[in-house]
């Protein structure tokens, strides 16, 4: 193992040219724009990043690409490869992110000082409206050296503001600066030997110093140790195998098939996940989740009539289904019984806290009985009757809301103007459903109401984007009778009927008797 430095251009110039490409253990990129931006903020003041790490193997062994497509292919000759990248994955991707312009990192660099006592703070920003003017230019545009800097003088001098003499030296200066951030000096591990295990000991050990390595990261290292190509080319292909709709992260795809392989959620220890299994039996798990995952997605769009995993509100909750179903599929009552299930684990938030402890016992007590009852009467303890309190959050998402868009899909609710459904899969100009605030906010603002007392679930109800438009700040009772709304689509929404509720200064009581109603409708809903 030695040392050696190169610049970000030699390493971005590897990563295109195919000669730098990532083993099948490293995780996804899970920075946030934050973390990228204060990356290039370090760059351009000249601080430490930190080493990278390069496994120079001589064999080749299953990987993926960075970005790009990769050219290495597993079996073939590495003339001219220099290596793979086991630590420094986030920075090089965030590095090519913003040089190739990716539309989710539009990165510009502000050529005035906003403090002259601290000239180098706050010069990074992504673009928006109020930074579109010649004093803030494209990062990539300058890395790509497609900016020519006495032009970028010329169109500031149209700025009244700008003093060629005050601040064209500075601004020389910063742009010279900038475009520099490519000859940044990494300092560089490299790593010699064909050992596949030492090589994934010594990620999991380099990466726990910096972002840490989830449960899941590590579990998903070691399997792809023990089955080469599983996870790249069988896990990551599942992650997108039914978008646009269910996404899913290979992290949870890798606890599914934990689950489904060992009939445990005991992520302490990852080897142990693999140990004493030949790569056949794992890959028949594999097979298993993938079913498993298959006929979930059905239960969810299909009965539970969740058309996206946008209404999922802990995606750990499906994961005891999705063992269920790698067994053998669900008759016609288990199918409402899971359903029933689903919804109340959710809404009763059954999965916050020690999600792996609380998936562990569930589990270990399915694996003597995989049935829908048993799954059921593990968790039946914590399954209260619902209350018109539960109905005080003001959140519109989560479990409540879920529990809401069911019960609408279920009674075949429909807009309160166009007439059509609710169920998520009409498009087209506007049909786009949002939460409509059926005592406006503009309305209670006005009479002095709190913004708790605004936003709470007893007032939300759900419509399409168009009609939603047509609702200004009047009282329900005026505008109801403006767009002749029927009472019927009322009563699917749980509205109360009673038209003297419906103004302004009966606003409290018209939460408290909602709330009452979508209790009573929940609880027949899901026959409590």
């Amino acid at each position: 193992m030695g040392t050696t430095t190169k610049s970000l251009r030699a390493l971005l110039n590897h990563i295109d040219e195919g000669e730098l490409v990532l083993p099948e253990i490293q995780r996804e990129f899970v920075w946030t724009k934050n973390n990228v931006l204060q990356l290039f903020d370090s760059l351009y003041r000249g601080f430490p990043i930190g080493f990278m790490l390069v496994w120079k193997a001589k064999v080749t062994v299953a990987h993926k690409s960075i970005g790009k497509k990769y050219k290495v292919k597993v079996g073939h000759s590495i003339n001219n490869f220099y290596g793979y990248l086991l630590d420094g994955q986030q920075r090089l991707t965030a590095m090519q992110f913003v040089r190739d312009s990716d539309d989710k990192y539009p990165l510009v660099f502000g050529l005035r000082a906003k403090d002259e006592d601290n000239p180098d703070d706050n010069r990074f920003s992504y673009r928006a409206r109020w930074n579109d003017n010649p004093w803030y230019l494209s990062v990539a545009d300058v890395l790509n050296n497609e900016v020519d800097p006495l032009n970028v003088l010329e169109q500031l001098k149209e700025d009244e503001d700008f003093d060629y003499y005050r601040d064209g030296e500075k601004v020389l200066a910063s742009f010279t600066r900038l475009q520099a951030i490519l000859n940044y000096q990494v300092g560089i591990i490299e790593f010699g030997g064909d050992d596949y295990r030492e090589a994934t000991e010594l990620f999991i050990r380099f990466n726990s110093t910096g972002k840490k390595l989830s449960r899941s990261d590590l579990a998903s290292a070691e399997l792809a140790l023990s089955v080469p190509k599983l996870v790249t080319e069988g896990i990551n292909r599942t992650s997108t195998k039914f978008s646009p709709y269910f996404n899913f992260t290979r992290p949870f795809l890798i606890q599914c098939l934990a689950a489904v392989h060992t009939g445990r959620m005991n992520l302490a220890n990852p080897r142990a996940i693999w140990k004493d299994k030949d790569e056949k039996q794992i890959k028949r798990s594999w097979g298993k989740t993938e079913r498993g995952l298959g006929r979930t997605i059905e239960l969810l769009s299909g009965i539970v009539k969740w058309d996206s995993d946008n209404w999922i509100p802990s995606i750990n909750s499906i994961i005891p289904l999705v063992f269920l179903l790698s067994q053998s599929t669900f008759d016609r009552n288990e199918r409402v019984q899971a359903k029933k299930w689903l919804i109340k684990a959710n809404f009763h938030a059954v999965f916050s806290g020690s999600v792996h402890t609380e998936l562990d016992r569930i589990l270990r007590g399915l694996k003597s009985d995989n049935s829908m009852m048993k799954l059921w009467n593990l968790t039946k303890r914590g399954f209260n009757k619902i209350k018109p309190e539960d109905f005080e959050t003001g959140r519109k998402s989560g479990g409540t809301m879920s529990l809401f868009i069911s019960m609408l899909r279920d009674n075949n609710a429909k807009d309160w103007v166009s007439q059509t459904s609710l169920n998520g899969k009409v498009i087209g100009h506007n049909a786009e459903l949002q939460v409509h605030h059926f005592f406006p906010k503009a309305l209670l603002r006005k009479h002095g109401y709190s913004s708790n007392s605004i936003n709470t679930f007893a007032n939300y109800t759900i419509i399409n984007k168009e009609t939603n438009l047509k609702i200004s700040a009047e009282e329900p009772i005026d505008y109801l009778k403006r767009l002749e709304i029927k009472k019927g689509y009322l009563e699917k929404q749980c509205i109360p009927l009673n038209k003297n509720l419906w103004v302004i200064e009966r606003y409290g009581e018209f939460i408290s008797e909602r709330r009452k109603l979508l209790a009573n409708q929940a609880n027949m809903f899901l026959k409590i």
